[in-house]
């Protein structure tokens, strides 16, 4: 009976924790409308795709397609920079289970899925 109630438990813990992270890692990825800096508002108003870090300035150019700018994501290492009016602070996500990501629309938005 103690070996059964082990494995009922693992088998709990899998279904309550381990999956429901996989299907967030999943989930589409959005940059934050605005941020504060300094008690400051500041509005997104850019953003970049990068191949790898950002650090190591592998932009890629994105392709218009229709109201939005639009990234393919194969065979990429991709990070996402979003942009800020009036500042310098960016947020910046390792979107390794997108496919693609588009930039564009009123207001300016950027997401990835």
């Amino acid at each position: 009976m103690g070996t059964d109630f082990m494995w009922c438990n693992k088998l709990i813990y899998l279904a309550l924790c381990v999956v429901p992270m996989a299907s967030a890692i999943a989930a589409p990825v959005k940059c934050p409308s605005s941020i504060n800096d300094a008690g400051i508002k500041h509005v997104l108003n850019n953003a970049s795709l990068y191949d790898g870090p950002p650090d190591q300035m592998a932009d890629l150019i994105p392709i218009p397609v229709g109201a939005v700018d639009q990234w393919t994501l194969d065979g990429v290492d991709p990070y996402l920079v979003c942009k800020f009016q009036n500042t310098t602070k960016v947020v910046t996500f390792h979107v390794t289970a997108a496919n693609v990501c588009e930039a564009g629309k009123k207001p300016f938005q950027v997401y990835c899925k």
